[in-house]
């Protein structure tokens, strides 16, 4: 099996020299948030606007202890503050967190008949009288209050764009994807991955002001359902533009009101197009370049399950080395089934075999002899089969010449004609 596309990993040697939790850019640490406090006046609007230029969200309450810690930062100088809850309702259940966590539901501290969103659809809280502690509604336009930013804590590093435990650095150098994963691993990191909403705002907000235009992150998106970040991190958030189908390897996030991608959306791009890009590592630690390199490759080919016995719903098959390109002369066998009275729905999301010399045969039960649902060759759209049986056999023949891209396709239980 080859790897197309190989460069080189520096691995070098990172010393932890911090872990007492720190806050930046001036804010303080209380109940294990960073806080800062802004006593000017300002509209929600403009409140939120100030936060995220610190890569920050207007101040989140939890629990008890944080609701505490708001009268705690705020002492006597402001009475009321902005908070980053927004209701949809007049319910606790019907206001969100601006942080993307959830509703009120689960603790809040609303005065009496709040939430009121006939008086406003933006929450406030009040530090004084009879109502100190409380949480009200206010109207998000008409409206001005001080506000509390909230930043989460990270460890301290001279980095100069640090937060929640890593350092950041903007490369505005176009460069293709492997030569700029390489800069970053001198870096002792690696390309960014972007595990959460409020990262994601963090990098998308300083972008815009470093970045002329789009940039690489450290995602890859090897086939239709296929995602993972380089650095290892798990696949648990994900920004992708709905509207965008897989084309490319590599990610990329948008940078600009003008493109077709809205900004801070992230889309596929083709490895070897030069973009600005954005490096991750760890804070707190000390980096020590000059260490052993070890090829490795960006984007591993899937398991493909060529030749592999039975195979039981659901699943993904592929073409060899897919999603790079097959080997001339191969021969593959795919045997599906499901379970009891269930049919076996086969749909290939990608397709791309040399025309009228690479053939994929699909057959309506466990042999060549079964009934033959379809011979299919050349670039196509995605389409799905249906077999009549709990079983499907699946059939790949590559010829000679140069070979193409392959195919993936997934394979479910389907109760047919319900």
């Amino acid at each position: 099996m080859r790897f197309p596309i190989l460069f080189s990993i520096f691995l070098p040697l990172v010393i932890s020299i911090s872990s007492d939790p720190v806050c930046t850019n001036g804010f303080t640490l209380v109940n294990n948030k960073c806080l800062k406090l802004f006593t000017t006046a300002a509209s929600y609007k403009v409140a939120e606007r100030s936060c995220m230029d610190y890569g920050a969200t207007l101040v989140t309450v939890k629990n008890s202890n944080d609701n505490h810690a708001v009268s705690t930062i705020a002492g006597t100088s402001v009475a009321l503050l902005w908070m980053g809850l927004y209701c949809f309702g007049s319910d606790p259940s019907r206001c969100q967190w601006d942080d993307s966590t959830g509703s009120a539901d689960m603790y809040n501290s609303f005065a009496a008949g709040f939430p009121h969103i006939a008086v406003g659809k933006c929450v406030y809280y009040s530090t004084q009288g009879a109502l100190a502690g409380k949480w009200l509604s206010g109207d998000c336009e008409k409206e001005t209050k001080a506000y509390i930013c909230e930043l989460p804590i990270t460890r301290a590093d001279d980095c100069k764009y640090n937060y929640n435990g890593y350092c950041y650095t903007f490369h505005d150098v176009p460069t293709a994807f492997v030569q700029a994963q390489e800069t970053c691993e001198k870096e002792c990191g690696n390309l960014a991955s972007v595990t959460s909403a409020n990262e994601n705002r963090y990098i998308a907000t300083l972008s815009n002001r470093l970045f002329s235009g789009n940039f690489y992150i450290g995602g890859l998106w090897p086939s239709s359902n296929v995602f993972y970040w380089f650095d290892g991190s798990a696949w648990n958030y994900n920004n992708i533009d709905p509207s965008y189908s897989h084309n490319a390897n590599c990610i990329a996030v948008s940078n600009s009101i003008s493109s077709s991608v809205a900004s801070g959306l992230w889309f596929s791009i083709k490895c070897h197009m030069p973009y600005s890009f954005v490096c991750k590592r760890p804070a707190g630690t000390k980096c020590s370049g000059n260490q052993p390199i070890v090829p490795v490759t960006p984007v591993p080919p899937t398991q493909s399950f060529c030749n592999s016995s039975l195979l039981l719903s659901p699943g993904v098959i592929t073409s060899p080395n897919f999603p790079f390109s097959y080997d001339n002369s191969e021969f593959c066998s795919y045997q599906l089934a499901t379970l009891g009275s269930y049919n076996v729905l086969l749909r290939f999301s990608d397709f791309a075999t040399v025309k009228g010399v690479d053939f994929v045969n699909v057959y309506d039960g466990d042999s060549v002899n079964s009934k033959l649902l379809g011979t299919y060759t050349g670039q196509l759209d995605a389409f799905s089969l249906v077999s009549s049986g709990n079983t499907m056999l699946v059939t790949f023949k590559s010829g000679s010449g140069k070979p193409a891209q392959g195919f993936s396709a997934r394979f479910t239980s389907y109760s047919y004609g319900r």
